[in-house]
């Protein structure tokens, strides 16, 4: 049985390039992942960077809330932290859910539909010059998550938006240490706050749904 904690790591990046993604997008990304994996979109996940292997690959390792029990599950990222490449759960690894097969805890078979694996991108959000606000269309395929980085300051207020939404979507917003300054809630729900650090924040857009959805994002701020 592979045992991913028996794995020599090493602190430092390996290699001469720095990495593309940080630890904390590989946490976010792996338990997003493990959600998937489950089917279980509404438990809570928990991750851990654990550095870099003597091969380059990163580590993360979690357990996830289930039900009726909790799970372990562990995810190998790329040299540059922004690719999956392998996940463990139930003492196997599943090269297929990694490449976009489906999770086995999938409802039907056959000719179902299956989602593919988590899978995220980041976009960089700027303001037109001598503005505080942008806002633009966007659409999120099916099981996709965007995560809009905006640089802000301490003591900032930060809104955010949606309009024309053709879809059930959810947000959250990340504080640059990686904390939660709000948790997963409807797109329907603006969100409005004074900012208590410096540096990027994140709003991570999460479409759950089988579906492309479409939808109009707002930013400020003051």
């Amino acid at each position: 049985m592979k045992n991913f904690a028996a794995v020599a790591l090493v602190a430092s990046v390996m290699g001469t390039g720095a990495l593309a993604q940080s630890p904390a997008y590989m946490i976010e990304d792996c338990q997003l992942a493990s959600q998937q994996f489950y089917q279980e979109f509404g438990a809570t996940s928990q991750a851990t960077y654990e550095g870099q292997r003597v091969d380059g690959t990163h580590a993360v390792n979690g357990t996830i809330y289930l039900e009726n029990r909790s799970a372990y599950y562990s995810c190998s990222y790329n040299r540059t932290g922004d690719t999956l490449v392998e996940f463990f759960a139930e003492q196997q690894s599943w090269p297929s859910f990694v490449r976009g097969g489906g999770s086995p805890y999938q409802v039907g078979s056959g000719s179902a539909t299956q989602l593919p694996a988590s899978s995220v991108s980041t976009e960089r959000v700027r303001f037109p010059a001598g503005t505080t606000w942008t806002q633009f269309p966007a659409q999120l395929p099916p099981g996709m998550t965007v995560r809009y980085q905006l640089g802000a300051r301490n003591g900032q207020f930060l809104d955010v938006n949606f309009a024309g939404v053709g879809g059930p979507l959810q947000y959250r917003i990340v504080n640059p240490d990686g904390s939660a300054l709000l948790d997963a809630i409807s797109v329907g729900i603006p969100y409005r706050g004074q900012l208590w650090q410096s540096g990027d924040h994140v709003v991570e857009v999460i479409n759950r749904s089988g579906s492309t959805v479409t939808f109009q994002i707002y930013f400020e701020i003051e």
